[in-house]
């Protein structure tokens, strides 16, 4: 974000004390040499060459993706809704085929939020062709924003060749890949996020409860960082109770405005369709919940009969929600004492919670860790540890391991890789937390960013 002194930009926004280091005001790494100018122009050939590769990744399959699920089923429901159908009770094959669609048996009705059919409509409003175009536009467009906060974030401590192979490695990642390839909202969701940060950031609480709540309205999942955002809004009780109470009208207001018979009938028809296809699901879906589900029922050797797979969806379930509380713990113990809690570790924490926790997180939902990744990558160079750096190599490579196999054993070994890099990168936010416990009351000093530091290349101690 912008890389103000921190307790000048606290002063200056109105902030409170409580709006703390973060987003591109953590520890500072010492100054290092620029590096040669061989070394900036590999990295820029590398960044190209990543860069390449993901456009032309996605640009592959996507004139195919046209008629595919999850965009057709985003049209098909917004239609629905602005032709005055019954969203969710309406047969979905039939509207496929008349509107050229590929149809899934195992979704046979709507499955979206009232509010996500509401924001979709405008596009549905257009020709299935264009309106494929339109929303992947959209995507590009959040997908860009995603990477001008992963730079700004890194400004202090990467140089701009490696800021651009930084950026150029999100393009060319599996969750971007797959994100296009389902034409899903959560490029949009995390844009929204991450806007919620900033503003959280520059003493605006009350707006970015507003930004996570309209998001979380979108996707349910999000609503897991508002209690945090209420947490760091200030010190304040009132000002807390205020963001709070401004969350539960604008909830109240949005259930109102897309009906609250939508809502129910939502409720009825569209979460016992979700609830089953999740429940069945055995691949892609890389959440604590899910592996906690899947490792009983291949006891079981996966019988779709077995009457055991509703309770271990619950318990896999409690099991998720425990991490996502641990999670809030671990940023409340490792921030008692500080006058700055920092910002940039608790939200890579909690979004690492957040999508581990939840019942589904398929590989399109990670494009929301870009940012923690790239807040990790600036912590590295930063305070340079070759057990951490080890820790964040790993993790990412696992990240990307998005595969799915049919062998019941290679089920765990291989197609849960990317939910253990998932919990090996929360692994490294509670270290990198724990190590700044020593800073206690610290403030971050002014500096002055310099792009070509060239500290990427040194981590050795006290390089």
């Amino acid at each position: 974000m912008v890389l103000k002194p921190h307790a000048e930009t606290v002063e200056a926004a109105g902030a409170p004390k409580s709006a703390r280091k973060g987003f591109g005001a953590g520890i500072r790494g010492k100054s290092c040499p620029p590096m040669n100018a061989g070394c900036r122009w590999l990295l820029a050939a590398l960044a190209l060459v990543l860069a390449l590769f993901g456009v032309w990744h996605v640009a592959r399959v996507l004139p195919s993706r046209a008629i595919g699920n999850d965009f057709a089923h985003y049209y098909i429901s917004s239609r629905l809704l602005l032709s005055g159908a019954d969203v969710y009770s309406t047969p979905l094959e039939p509207e496929y085929a008349r509107w050229g669609f590929r149809y899934t048996a195992a979704i046979p009705r709507a499955t979206n939020p009232p509010f996500l059919v509401g924001l979709f409509a405008p596009f549905a409003a257009l020709p299935p062709r264009i309106a494929f175009w339109a929303w992947t536009l959209l995507e590009i467009v959040c997908l860009a924003y995603l990477l001008v906060e992963a730079w700004r974030a890194t400004a202090s401590t990467l140089s701009v060749p490696a800021r651009c192979l930084l950026c150029a490695a999100v393009i060319a990642s599996a969750p971007v890949y797959w994100h296009f390839f389902f034409s899903q909202c959560q490029l949009l969701i995390a844009a929204m996020i991450l806007v919620a940060c900033r503003l959280l950031r520059n003493g605006k609480p009350e707006h970015a409860c507003l930004v996570i709540t309209t998001a979380a309205w979108i996707k349910f999942f999000p609503a897991i960082l508002l209690p945090w955002c209420l947490w760091r809004a200030s010190t304040n009780g009132i000002r807390r109770w205020k963001c709070a109470g401004l969350a539960v009208v604008w909830s109240a207001g949005l259930m109102l405005a897309t009906g609250w018979g939508s809502w129910q009938r939502y409720w009825g028809n569209g979460i016992p369709v979700l609830k089953a296809w999740t429940m069945q699901q055995r691949h892609f879906n890389f959440t604590v919940p899910s592996f906690v589900k899947n490792a009983a029922w291949s006891v079981h050797g996966f019988r779709s009969d077995w009457a055991g797979l509703p309770g271990w969806m619950t318990i896999g379930l409690i099991v998720g929600l425990a991490l996502v509380v641990l999670a809030y713990a671990l940023c409340w113990w490792t921030g008692r004492g500080k006058k700055n809690a920092d910002l940039d570790l608790e939200f890579g924490l909690l979004s690492v919670a957040m999508l581990a926790g939840i019942t589904e997180a398929w590989g399109h939902y990670f494009v929301i860790l870009a940012f923690p990744a790239a807040v990790a990558v600036s912590r590295i160079v930063q305070r340079p540890s070759s057990g951490q750096t080890a820790i964040l190599a790993v993790a990412l490579v696992m990240l990307n391991g998005m595969t799915s196999w049919q062998s019941p054993w290679l089920e765990f070994a291989v197609s849960y890789i990317p939910l253990y890099g998932l919990l090996l990168l929360g692994v490294f936010f509670v270290r990198e937390m724990f190590n700044s416990v020593g800073n206690r009351g610290g403030v971050a000093a002014p500096f002055t960013p310099n792009p070509f530091r060239g500290c990427e290349a040194r981590f050795e101690h006290g390089s």
